[in-house]
Order: structure tokens, then sequence, then C-alpha cells
């Protein structure tokens, strides 16, 4: 971790590996921008929160996650709060994130919200690695800002990057750079209203009937308030898209998405606490 007058940039090194049945935390490298939890393992999966003692980034921010999972190993990755990207005069934040899932490994992973405040500009670059045995239920959830305090798409620019890799092929690339006077529709609603975002990506080896899945899930969640898509993109490889102009509503809905998904996704039956 370096620090300056006005900016830190941290390193998070997280390995997981399955000895006994049982996934432990083998290495640990934290500080700075993000802390860690007391894993707690209940069984199916071993919960870790992941925590920004700042509650954001500020600008020249930087966090770098590597994040390592061993064959037969069950991580699920929360944070007990939202992730601000702080107002910022000048300058930008980012963050960049490696994920690395080995032979029949499970990750979930399971944020708050992330929330670009008026004049802010940050980026968010991820990339995911994949056993072809591996699976995974990846959430993000973005705002439109901080509409409690009037804030609505006023943040400068904010940009996000996904790759995800199945056994070296990509199954998925997802580029998006946001900036309000050219971008706003991609967070309103067809009528015009600032709208949260949420995107869930699924790889299920051991799941059959994915597409009917995907389906239903599409169907329970359809309502007036939420607007909701899914897509098979590849074989055991899908993902969930979530609109509506309420927080709410949007936290319910992906606590009902993860519960249609648990009788498929054991590890998904783990609580915790969130939404």
């Amino acid at each position: 971790m370096a620090l300056t007058s006005k900016s830190l940039d941290s390193n998070l090194r997280l390995a997981f590996e399955s000895q006994a049945g049982v996934t432990r935390l083998t290495h640990r490298q934290a500080g700075g921008l993000c802390h860690i939890g007391k894993p707690y393992w209940d069984g199916r999966t071993l919960l870790t929160q992941l925590i920004n003692p700042t509650a954001g980034l500020f600008s020249g921010d930087r966090l770098k996650a590597d994040i390592t999972l061993g064959e037969n190993s069950s991580v699920l990755l929360s944070s007990p709060s939202a992730c601000r990207l702080h107002s910022m005069e000048s300058g930008s934040s980012e963050v960049v994130q490696q994920f690395t899932l080995g032979p029949n490994s499970h990750l979930e992973v399971l944020p708050d919200l992330l929330i670009p405040q008026a004049s802010s500009h940050g980026s968010v670059r991820t990339r995911i690695d994949l056993h072809e045995s591996a699976s995974l239920a990846f959430l993000d959830i973005l705002a439109p800002g901080r509409l409690a305090h009037g804030e609505s798409l006023a943040f400068r620019h904010f940009a996000t990057a996904l790759d995800i890799y199945r056994d070296g092929l990509p199954l998925a690339r997802e580029r998006a750079r946001l900036t309000p006077s050219t971008d706003a529709w991609r967070l309103q609603t067809h009528v015009g209203q600032p709208a949260f975002v949420a995107t869930l990506w699924l790889h299920l080896p051991r799941v059959d009937g994915l597409s009917e899945l995907l389906s239903t899930g599409e169907s329970l969640l359809s309502e007036k308030t939420i607007h909701v898509g899914a897509t098979e993109l590849a074989p055991h490889f899908g993902v969930f898209r979530l609109l509506t102009p309420c927080s709410l509503s949007l936290r319910k809905a992906c606590l009902h998405l993860r519960e249609h998904l648990a009788p498929s996704i054991p590890q998904l039956l783990t609580r915790t606490g969130k939404f």
C-alpha cells in the first residue's frame, strides 16, 4: 500500500483452498482501501466480508484485487454497505479486480450499491478466469447517484469493463463508458426516470436446463416497477439484467432471484443478512 497526501494505492490478495472438505483462507494481503472481516464457514461456503474503511474512493485512489479459489473451494464475497465514488474536483479513481476459479470451485460475489457521486470520475475493470467445472454467481449493482441528496446522473464519467474466460476462451466481454451528458439513457427507465441497474452473471456447469431457469426467473421478477431480461450466452453460462427506479425494489428482486436459483445452486442457501 502506497500512501500519498491525498490518495491510496492498495493491493488485495486472497487465496482460498479446500482442506478436508472445508474452505479456508490460506493467503491474505489486505489494508488501505479494503479490509477483511473474519471469515465464517457455514457448512456450504466460506462467508468473507470485504470492508472499505473510507466508504468509497477519492481522487487518485486505486485498488487492485487478485482473488484465487483452489480446487473444490466455495466462497461468498460480500460487502456490508454501499461503496461510493466520492466527489472530486479533478482526477479519477480506479478498481482493477481479477478472479481465478479452479476445478469444481464456487464463487458468489454479492456487493452492495456502487454510487457515483456528483463530479466523480471512476472506473472498474474486472477479469474472471473459470475452470470449466467451476460455478459462478457474480452480481454488480450501479446507482445513478445519491438520489436522497438530490443527485441524479451528476457524476463526470464512469467506465466499466468486464471479461469472463472459460479455460482460456472468452465467454463474455462488456464495456460501458458513461458520461451523463451523452449516455444518461443507460441509467434511465423508458420514461426518463433515473434507474438502478443490477447485472448477475452465472456459470453453472452442473445445472441442466439453464435456459428454463433463466426464463422462469425472468417471469418471477417481471412487474410494473422493475424491468428484467435474461439471456443464455453459451452452454451453462447466462446473465440477468435488472433495471428499476427504486433501490428497495432492486434489493428485493436480487433476493428473490437468489432464492429462485438456490434449489439449483446449494451454496445460495447460505444466509447473508443482505437485502
